[in-house]
């Protein structure tokens, strides 16, 4: 990977080489697209209205100082640039731009909202010491925001694997059960609620698969396999519009490449 995320609020003026991510708050990008189809990060001579601006740094890409902006509405830019939706992005870049894209949303937004104290009201500065908002009045200091869910595969068998849409996709795919981690519950306690209020079945033998960084919103996702117990699938009609478990050679429309659900789907798919 030849992204290295700086953890700390720094900003400066880009050079006109220098790569910067610009996002708006309908979650696109401007990115330029390569004659391969590829999408990769536009330099900063793209944007001349952006080279007079203090803009954070979210780290180094391919050893270059990496900035980001996040716009109201996209500024004016150079041809050769479209406008992206993130989530689509993720399975169109290579993976330095995938790990700057999973940093860039979430802090972008955070230093975007995170403006004023929610303790006193004064104008925040950037902490010197940490990636932090700091209160030059009372001096708390507000970190990024980190929620941490679960996605469990939930297996039947050892060819059947549950596999819901959800009423939020914006497509009809199906992928595996989801949620927040609530305030003094395990990740396990988490993953077992889920799956009995979103579909109304029993399960065992939870076990932890892996992690990853998700900026949708901002969430630290935990995945797990799990054993089908007892039940009969039900949706619950309010955030799960359909479910059932589907045999490996029978599978619904699944995620795009870029995600742990895709990744824990093909693990599982590619299974002996």
């Amino acid at each position: 990977m030849s992204f290295e995320p700086w953890y700390t609020v720094k900003r400066a003026r880009p050079t006109p080489t220098d790569p910067i991510l610009v996002l708006n708050r309908s979650q696109a990008a401007l990115l330029p697209l390569g004659e391969s189809g590829r999408l990769a990060v536009p330099c900063a001579s793209c944007f001349p209205m952006l080279l007079a601006e203090e803009l954070v740094v979210l780290g180094e890409l391919h050893g270059r100082p990496c900035y980001g902006y996040l716009a109201a509405e996209f500024p004016a830019a150079t041809a050769g640039l479209i406008y992206c939706d993130l989530r689509e992005a993720f399975s169109r870049v290579d993976e330095a731009e995938y790990h700057l894209l999973l940093r860039g949303k979430p802090i972008l937004e955070w230093l975007n909202i995170r403006r004023y104290c929610g303790v006193c009201g004064e104008i925040l500065c950037d902490s010197e010491q940490e990636e932090a908002r700091c209160c030059p009045n009372c001096g708390t200091l507000f970190f990024p925001k980190i929620s941490p869910a679960v996605i469990v595969g939930v297996q039947r068998g050892k060819d059947e694997i549950l596999l819901a849409h959800n009423h939020k996709f914006r497509s009809r795919i199906y992928s595996f059960i989801a949620g927040f981690v609530e305030p003094g519950e395990s990740a396990e306690a988490a993953v077992r609620r889920e799956v009995r209020e979103e579909v109304g079945i029993e399960i065992d033998n939870i076990r932890y698969w892996g992690s990853q960084s998700w900026p949708f919103p901002d969430s630290l996702m935990l995945g797990f396999m799990a054993d089908y117990v007892s039940g009969e699938v039900r949706p619950d009609g309010a955030e799960i519009a359909d479910a059932d478990f589907y045999r490996r050679n029978a599978m619904p429309d699944i995620p795009q490449p870029g995600s742990i659900a895709r990744r824990m789907l093909d693990a599982w798919l590619d299974r002996d």
